[in-house]
């Protein structure tokens, strides 16, 4: 072979051997295409047959929450009427502590209503008086006094309950009395009257004269009253005084408006409106029932009182037998002419009252 034959032999395998490099990079390269190609087919075909686990999970997890009950239906507390809630307030005056400064039963005071109940005791002692007081919340029967065991000289605050006796126990025909059927009940709507609205001293001796104590003595049985009268007036309790009035409370306003004495007992309630020098209807506006009366005397036979007791009805209020409504309040003092000093208990028991 020739040098030229040579070289060009040479040549022809040089190329021969790059074509083949050639084709195997592209072989390797494409392969190398391939599997990785394959490998994000593969993660993406593994993801997707992960999905439906995970929704498998997500599901059964949901599954497993516990079920939920339905709340309870929540019981609803009847309001008690008011045959209910006398028996209950008698109770409570039972268990009242009738020393104490200030005492509960059925119901506990708050630090405010106790501290504003307090300062207004805390004011005639700080005066050189004594006071007492009785509140029964005639809604529930619960009842607050402060030394409410303490005998107290009644003065006129006994007229109103000693008429209601009279009334209640049939001693007198109450209908007749309100629409003066006869001249006898003409004669007694006239005691009556300047009884209640004036306190008149001759009326009621002439009632007591005619009828005596033993109509308030039966009116009382039942109620655990431990004092009732004794002659014209007398001693008697702020608790008891307390018990008059829910028994006053149950007869002028617990009955039905076919009641058969009815009519009488609107007459003899409304008697009892705007009383002479009443502290506790000072303190409320027309459009409240408040039936009371005022107790007073002035040293006469070296006695003193300023006194009041009563009913407190809120406006609006409604067949009271089915859903009684607001309080009955006693307040004994020897605080003669001080009507700062009750008319400001009177209203501190009312705050009280309503926040209750």
């Amino acid at each position: 072979m020739t040098d030229a034959q040579l070289d060009n032999a040479i040549v022809r395998h040089a190329q021969s051997a790059s074509r083949w490099k050639t084709v195997c990079f592209s072989a390797l390269l494409v392969a190398a295409l391939s599997a990785a190609s394959m490998g994000v087919a593969a993660h993406q075909t593994s993801a997707s047959a992960a999905a439906p686990a995970a929704s498998a999970t997500a599901t059964m997890q949901s599954q497993a929450q516990p079920t939920v009950s339905p709340s309870p239906t929540p019981t609803i507390t009847p309001t008690p009427t008011l045959a209910q809630v006398v028996p209950a307030a008698f109770a409570n005056l039972n268990q009242l502590d009738g020393s104490s400064t200030l005492a509960s039963a059925g119901v506990e005071l708050n630090e405010m209503q106790r501290s504003q109940l307090m300062e207004r005791i805390e004011d005639f002692r700080a005066q050189g008086y004594q006071a007492s007081f009785v509140v029964v919340d005639m809604r529930t029967g619960a009842a607050i006094a402060s030394y409410g065991g303490m005998p107290m000289y009644t003065a006129s605050s006994i007229k109103a309950p000693y008429i209601v006796s009279l009334a209640q126990t049939g001693a007198v025909d109450i209908n007749a009395v309100a629409t003066s059927a006869t001249a006898d009940a003409a004669g007694l709507n006239q005691l009556i009257t300047q009884t209640l609205q004036v306190s008149d001293n001759d009326t009621y001796e002439a009632l007591y004269k005619r009828f005596g104590a033993a109509p308030t003595m039966q009116w009382l049985a039942g109620t655990d009253a431990t004092r009732g009268l004794n002659g014209y007036y007398g001693d008697v309790t702020a608790i008891d005084l307390a018990r008059m009035w829910v028994n006053s409370y149950d007869y002028l306003f617990g009955a039905s408006a076919d009641a058969a004495d009815a009519q009488g007992r609107t007459w003899l309630a409304q008697q009892m409106r705007s009383s002479l020098n009443s502290s506790i209807a000072a303190v409320h506006g027309e459009g409240e029932i408040v039936a009371s009366k005022a107790g007073w005397i002035y040293g006469e036979g070296n006695l003193y009182a300023y006194n009041d007791a009563g009913i407190v009805i809120p406006a609006g209020s409604m067949q009271l037998s089915e859903k009684p409504q607001g309080y009955v309040l006693a307040m004994l003092t020897n605080a003669c002419a001080r009507d700062d000093l009750l008319t400001a208990l009177a209203q501190t028991v009312d705050d009280a009252m309503r926040a209750a």
